[in-house]
């Protein structure tokens, strides 16, 4: 079983038999960090970590730092063989705090841009309990609405590692486009660790900006942009002429983090000429399916279309709600820190039970049904909001759509539809179609208009902050009246 240090001597092979070789460049400025000067101030960035004291299986938090200073941080903490708990370099000061008071990091250290780093002992109570060889804390969202951690060892990263540079096709010389952050399971998965395996380089995008974006995937060397629906819906739909990516290096989009909707995939690719390849994983298996058809059109062809499994996953269904259940060297050792126990998702003897159920279809293909518990009661009738969404999203002038279950006294819960869309959206439009499509039961009692749905810098739909929307608005207009 490899320590988190293995991770550090993983890419200090790498580096070395290339010293040569730029690892990292930034869109946008002349800024590049060749294989010999990064792995030297990853050395000087763990010699100041251990003058100040960090030992073995500490807990070192990592904030305010994303690509190259993110990088030096990372590999400086596991070349102390002590444990990354990474935080969004965007982390407002009181979710830091909540942070600290869940996992009790040992340490808080910031790496700043020529790789000298920073680290400040906390005063945590005591230490959290971690599984053997635990390499990193990944963050997840949790149901309660506080961070959950997810254990993961050095090994469960190297084979999530090589399944995904296996099924994505990544070369050592690949140049991955780092436009997502390294600080999150995605981009941690994505970018940082086949840089860590196999010295595979980076283009890091300080901003999502559309001319940033363009630039990056218009390089002339062979390189891979692993982005979320956001980023390819914003290029998507940014004016001008489009570039022509397929005459310069770019090998191939992929999208996670969030449901990659069919007209996004579709805009994407009529614009652009290039298929976007859907992405399934979570923090706590690393990469779960791919679509790694000759097309790629996994996206295009329906919502919820995520591809096959990787090569070294298991993928099977559980139940009469089909619940994605997964299997592999990469499933994580399990949660830690005060939200462990989770409805939605379980961990079982070498796999893990998550939150979201599907369907396989006779391409072997798993279709992304819905999330367990998101079910809502109307009146006695169970209501899959998913389902509502579709409808929606069929209705022409709609750009985005949520449906979520709030509660209702006279029905238990009741459904609430939030809209995006131009202005030819109108409450008597949007219920007549709602009347065609769906049984009176499924109609929302309530639809709200607004400009744009609340969403994470990933893309994700912000749960939190679209409840609080839908339950502090209360204007009369944006009511459907009953059916």
């Amino acid at each position: 079983m490899s320590s988190p240090r293995g991770l550090f001597e993983r890419f200090e092979r790498a580096a070395r038999s290339d010293p040569s070789q730029t690892l990292v460049r930034v869109c946008g400025n002349e800024t590049k960090l060749g294989a010999s000067r990064l792995l030297d101030r990853a050395h000087a960035a763990a010699q100041a970590l251990r003058e100040e004291g960090v030992a073995r299986d500490d807990l070192v938090a990592l904030t305010g730092s994303s690509g190259a200073p993110f990088v030096t941080g990372a590999l400086a903490i596991w070349a102390c063989d002590a444990v990354l708990l990474p935080a969004d370099p965007l982390v407002s000061h009181s979710e830091l705090e909540e942070l600290h008071r869940s996992f009790m990091p040992r340490w808080e250290a910031s790496t700043g841009p020529s790789g000298e780093i920073q680290v400040e002992k906390t005063a945590a109570p005591e230490r959290l309990s971690l599984p053997p060889e635990t390499a990193v804390i990944k963050i997840s969202s949790g149901s309660t609405g506080r961070p959950r951690g997810v254990a993961v060892t050095a090994d469960q990263l190297l084979a999530d590692t090589a399944h995904l540079i296996e099924a994505m096709e990544i070369g050592p010389n690949d140049l991955n486009i780092a436009a997502i952050p390294m600080s999150h399971s995605y981009g941690m998965d994505s970018l940082l660790m086949p840089l860590v395996m196999q010295g595979s380089p980076l283009l890091v995008v300080p901003a999502p900006l559309p001319h940033l974006l363009a630039e990056a995937l218009s390089d002339g060397q062979p390189c891979v942009f692993p982005g979320v629906p956001y980023l390819f819906d914003l290029l998507a739909r940014a004016g001008g002429a489009s570039p022509s990516f397929k005459k310069r290096g770019l090998k191939r989009c992929i999208s996670a983090g969030a449901l990659l909707r069919s007209r996004t995939a579709a805009a994407f690719r009529d614009k652009f000429d290039l298929p976007v390849r859907v992405f399934y994983g979570t923090s706590e298996t690393g990469g779960i399916t791919y679509d790694a058809s000759l097309t790629g059109d996994a996206a295009v062809s329906a919502d919820g279309c995520v591809g096959t499994p990787l090569p070294g996953v298991k993928v099977s269904l559980d139940g009469d709600e089909g619940r994605v259940v997964v299997a592999g060297a990469n499933v994580a050792s399990g949660y830690v820190g005060p939200c462990g126990a989770a409805l939605d998702g379980q961990f079982e003897a070498g796999a893990f039970r998550t939150g979201d159920t599907g369907r396989l279809d006779p391409q072997g293909r798993l279709h992304l049904t819905g999330r367990i518990g998101s079910l809502v009661n109307v009146s006695g009738r169970k209501v899959n909001p998913r389902e509502v969404e579709k409808s929606l999203e069929s209705l022409e002038g709609v750009s985005d759509v949520a449906v979520l279950g709030v509660p209702d006294a006279a029905r238990g819960e009741a459904l609430v539809a939030v809209l995006a869309g131009d202005k030819s959206l109108t409450l008597e439009r949007t219920m007549s179609h709602l009347r065609s499509t769906l049984a009176p039961y499924k109609i929302p009692r309530r639809i709200l208009f607004v400009r744009e749905l609340p969403r994470t810098d990933r893309g994700k739909l912000d749960q939190d902050a679209l409840r609080r929307e839908v339950l502090g608005s209360r204007a009369a207009s944006e009511e459907a009246q009953d059916v």
